[in-house]
């Protein structure tokens, strides 16, 4: 600590003062500034979230792209569908043979054919794939995150090893953003191989029928603006039309046929920083075929060439110790450096918008910032700066959710989980995304978070953890980090309090024009591991495994029937005081086997309504033709009841079950 008073007192004896430390300080204050920016994670991120600024809002437009074309299975289209997933296939050969007959150049199936459907439609769209004229290529990955073995096995069976292409995306890991392009293969001995389970990436199998070669590194993607008219920068058509337009359409054209469907394959987007709809958070397809149009346009990667990242490195450093050797005193030195990087910021960021370029922001100031520091430190604020340069440069950031028990046992800071049971409870409002659209960002900040406020305090209160925040959505842990006996029931009562207060809250926000939809609620309880998971400069505590996929999917089955809190089996088992009505026996998407769905009842409930329904339903699950006019009675009695209105209408439609297959979660 005596090192920075020693070498102020060189510096202040005369020869050192003019070479060999102005050196030293600029030097190590470059170095530091590029090290910091390249290791130290959260600059990192920053430096991205800058470019991404610039991606998003300030980019040159440009006319749409005139050799790639994008077939959206949207929700028109699966709605026409008993089932949402798999995709239907025949449908999926008709729009292969349509496209091939349209003299197409190439065809990219963003879609995982992963399992049977229903096995005739599989065979027409395994024949479709075979007599297909135009270069044909599937999605395919057999990475063990994404597949399961027999899934696998059947993607093997069913796409020929020559039309597979590598589907996964590579997501930022700090903040989950899409900003690469996979190159696929797997790198051995520094190159990129490919095998048949590791086939090139679907945007350089595609990219290469556009006569671009095959990228043998990552690189950014250079994400194509918004035309000035405000056209969609890769063209995208409704499935449901194609057999409609006339082939010109498609002839010449790289054809992508993939999924926009609200719920899934989505992905967060640098553009998410203005964008909170399509661009911000993409269906997989659109982002594919970015990178496509990357690779084809040869457009300059949104990030700055490192040559020129190192000059203006050097060149603000020399700026710092130019800055420092007016001696005014290092309130001057750093209100005249800020004033300087100000002006570069508008510069770099402003300019990007007239073409200059993507500049580098933190490394140039975090150098230059750095000059000024050390300088000062040298001349004579030694020892000070340098614990505050420590304290800035080696601090680490960890989630608020464990802060108390990492202060009570600084070994759950360890990167590890531990299985446990617990109980996991989802909550969505419906229709979110329209009512964001009619609301101010003032008016939609304070809708949510007024409704958040009041959902977390419900959570906490009852012991429950907050997982995370997906937009309007909450996902909360019962029984972690800390035992909870009753977690189960603590969180059953949870929705039952979140249920209320929600209700409430939806109707005074439309009493005031403000139209907001219900909030549904998922429980489900069952092993699942739970710990930190992350990085050495991030953490988050969340849990992983099917339970907590179950739980989701409980959620989002509310809407099929029209109730607002959906618990299962292994809920209701484990809450032995809270009376519970019986929803049905569903098989949740992707999964074999039927479980038993419940709805909670209030302590306030209508006991004879719900014993009749108890003996309605009893005649269901006996296959008994009597349940029919047994729950049109109750559907005439209790017309707003979402339950017996839904197995009125299925008797109605001639299933007489309580068994029901879902074909969506």
């Amino acid at each position: 600590m005596k090192l920075f008073p020693s070498l102020s007192a060189l510096w202040m004896n005369g020869p050192t003062r003019s070479g060999v430390w102005i050196t030293v300080v600029a030097a190590l204050s470059a170095l530091l500034a590029i090290v910091s920016v390249q290791l130290f994670a959260p600059l990192q991120n920053l430096e991205k979230k800058l470019a991404d600024i610039r991606v998003a809002a300030l980019a040159v437009p440009q006319s749409p792209s005139d050799q790639i074309i994008v077939i959206a299975l949207d929700e028109e289209t699966v709605s026409q569908f008993a089932y949402r997933s798999p995709i239907d296939r025949e449908f999926i050969a008709n729009l292969i043979t349509r496209i091939d007959t349209a003299g197409a150049k190439a065809i990219g199936v963003d879609v995982l054919i992963d399992q049977a459907s229903d096995s005739a439609k599989d065979d027409q769209l395994y024949s479709a794939i075979r007599a297909a004229r135009t270069p044909l290529h599937f999605s395919f990955t057999s990475d063990s995150a994404f597949v399961t073995e027999p899934q696998l096995d059947y993607m093997r069976s069913f796409i020929p090893a020559d039309m597979r292409m590598e589907s996964r995306l590579l997501s930022d890991p700090f903040d989950g953003l899409v900003r690469r392009i996979n190159p696929g293969g797997f790198v051995a001995d520094g190159k990129i191989i490919y095998d048949d389970d590791h086939p090139p990436s679907f945007a350089a199998v595609m990219a290469s029928y556009l006569d671009a070669p095959l990228p043998r590194r990552t690189r950014e993607i250079a994400w194509r603006p918004l035309p000035s008219d405000g056209a969609e920068p890769i063209p995208v058509i409704s499935a449901n039309y194609v057999s409609y337009l006339p082939p010109e359409m498609f002839a010449g054209k790289v054809v992508l046929i993939g999924a926009v469907l609200s719920m899934t394959d989505r992905h967060p987007t640098p553009l998410s920083i203005i964008d909170d709809g399509d661009r911000g958070l993409m269906p997989g397809v659109l982002i594919q075929a970015h990178a496509i149009d990357s690779l084809v346009s040869g457009a300059p990667e949104p990030v700055s060439p490192p040559l020129l990242t190192l000059l203006l490195v050097a060149a603000f450093t020399a700026l710092g110790v130019l800055i420092s050797q007016l001696r005014k005193g290092l309130l001057f030195n750093v209100a005249l450096s800020l004033i300087s990087l100000a002006g570069y910021w508008v510069i770099a960021i402003a300019g990007y918008g007239y073409g200059i370029g993507m500049l580098p922001i933190l490394m140039p100031s975090i150098a230059m910032l750095l000059s000024v520091w050390m300088m000062d430190l040298v001349i004579g604020r030694g020892e000070r700066m340098q614990r505050q340069f420590i304290q800035s440069t080696f601090s680490r950031y960890v989630s608020p959710a464990v802060v108390d028990r990492i202060a009570a046992d600084p070994n759950a800071a360890a990167i590890s989980g531990e299985k446990r049971l617990a109980t996991f409870l989802f909550t969505d409002v419906a229709d979110f995304t329209t009512m964001s659209e009619l609301l101010t960002p003032e008016d939609l900040s304070d809708v949510l978070n007024s409704y958040l406020d009041g959902a977390c305090e419900i959570i906490l209160r009852q012991g429950g953890t907050i997982d995370k925040f997906i937009g309007d959505a909450i996902m909360a842990i019962f029984n972690a980090p800390l035992d909870q006996p009753d977690h189960a029931a603590a969180a059953v009562r949870s929705a039952l309090e979140l249920d209320a207060y929600a209700e409430r809250y939806r109707e005074e926000c439309n009493a005031r024009g403000i139209p907001i939809g219900v909030t549904r609620i998922g429980v489900h309880a069952g092993p699942a591991v739970v710990g930190n998971f992350g990085s050495s400069q991030r953490m988050d505590f969340t849990a992983l495994g099917d339970t907590v996929n179950t739980a989701a999917r409980t959620e989002g089955i509310n809407k099929y029937f029209g109730t607002r809190i959906c618990c299962t089996q292994s809920v209701v088992d484990q809450a032995p005081n809270q009376a519970f009505r019986t929803i049905g026996h569903f098989a949740l998407k992707g999964k074999a086997e039927y479980t038993t769905l419940y709805t909670p009842l209030p302590a306030e409930h209508d006991e004879d309504a719900e014993e009749a329904y108890r003996e309605a339903f009893a005649l269901l699950e006996q296959h008994d033709e009597s349940a029919r006019p047994r729950f049109a009675e109750l559907h005439q009695k209790y017309p707003d009841d979402p339950l017996i209105s839904y197995h009125h209408q299925r008797l109605k439609d001639g299933e007489v079950s309580a068994r029901i297959k879902m074909g969506a979660k």
